[in-house]
């Protein structure tokens, strides 16, 4: 999104510390992402970047996608609260053992509550 389509920021609202922003950021984009991993097998959240003054946060996915895993790559826009894909390409599943295992995810536990994703 251009800088055309944000608002401006509000009083009071420019005040938040930049490690408080990042976290509210991340919070609010692990709640969007929560229902898009797959319910049956693990997957990891990775390479996470940050445009606080737009409130923008891209990150990658590893997950299963039917019979093959997948490297996705997603934009969390803090202001409209949306999360989008920016597409995928095959993961090797011989490089599954490289993952970093603090940021595996399972589905059917809140992301809030595993360690290393929100903290």
């Amino acid at each position: 999104m251009g800088w055309w389509k944000r608002r401006a920021v509000s009083e009071g609202e420019g005040l938040e510390a930049p490690e408080a922003l990042r976290r509210r950021l991340w919070e609010q984009a692990m709640r969007r992402l929560q229902p898009t991993l797959p319910p049956d097998s693990p997957s990891w959240v990775l390479d996470e970047s940050f445009d606080l003054a737009n409130r923008l946060v891209w990150f990658d996915v590893v997950q299963r996608n039917g019979p093959r895993w997948v490297r996705r790559r997603y934009r969390y826009d803090g202001e409209a609260d949306v999360l989008y894909s920016s597409g995928e390409v095959p993961f090797p599943e011989a490089d599954l053992d490289r993952l970093p295992p603090e940021r595996m995810v399972w589905p059917a536990h809140p992301l809030s509550r595993r360690s290393g994703l929100l903290g």
